[in-house]
């Protein structure tokens, strides 16, 4: 009596020598669908949380200021509520889906990892710079200018910082994908070229006066994120993965 072994245990990771093979279609559930999903559900929450916030006045008062007004502006807009709601939702989608693209490729071993731990950073970033924001719309009545101004700089810079643990998470999660197979070549090395453009413009920008030169380097990771988010969420299911799912384990032959 011999027991036929598992294709799942025959696959080599990084981490144990040799070349990472590509692992086995696996059929796609609906619990799967929902984490693949959740990257395009971050791009679109996001979004439409900051559309119905809306744009700031430009009138020619001090920055400090300026911020308080828009505070006080949001606060009096009705969708304010919903927007926040829709931001905190937006962040809980991008937790789900690094936590879903890390189950993906984890068969390669230190690159995958690397990858958790970029969107990890960028999660964490945006939160703090998310708490700065909270502050002063909570205290913007009791709040002086000076210190509302050195919190949204505060907040800028965390935006900026952002761009590295964004493009990590790009350019690894891309290079995880083209070694496993989980991508098409196309979109692996779109993904790597992305990753490594937004790592680059941080590093070569050294210490920026402003704000311009984040905003195309992060939608293009956005960008990048919703595509495959939506490549993935619409994978359909070959029959032999289909069958194979449904098939024993490990089927018991004399």
């Amino acid at each position: 009596m011999k027991n036929r072994p598992d294709p799942a245990n025959e696959i080599q990771s990084a981490g144990h020598g040799g070349s990472v093979q590509p692992g086995p279609r696996r059929a796609m559930t609906a619990v799967d669908r929902v984490g693949a999903f959740s990257g395009a559900a971050y791009v679109l929450l996001a979004n439409i949380g900051s559309a119905l916030v809306g744009e700031g006045s430009t009138r020619g008062e001090s920055p400090g200021q300026l911020i308080l007004d828009e505070q006080q502006r949001i606060a009096e807009n009705p969708w304010a509520r919903v927007a926040f709601a829709m931001l905190i939702l937006a962040q809980l989608a991008l937790i789900m889906f690094v936590g879903y693209l890390y189950t993906r490729l984890r068969n390669a071993g230190w690159l995958a990892a690397t990858a958790l731990v970029g969107g990890i950073a960028a999660i964490m970033a945006y939160l703090v710079s998310l708490t700065m924001v909270i502050a002063v719309f909570v205290l913007r009545e009791d709040m002086s200018p000076e210190l509302a101004r050195a919190l949204m700089d505060v907040d800028g810079a965390g935006h900026l910082v952002q761009l590295l643990p964004l493009g990590v998470f790009a350019l690894f999660a891309s290079a995880a994908a083209l070694v496993t197979g989980a991508l098409g070549r196309v979109l692996s090395l779109a993904g790597m070229a992305i990753g490594a453009t937004s790592i680059a413009v941080l590093a070569a920008t050294g210490l920026p006066a402003n704000e311009d030169f984040f905003v195309w380097p992060f939608l293009l990771v956005v960008l990048w994120m919703a595509v495959i988010s939506l490549r993935w969420g619409f994978a359909r299911n070959h029959p032999r993965v289909r069958a194979t799912a449904l098939s024993p384990a490990n089927p018991v032959t004399s």
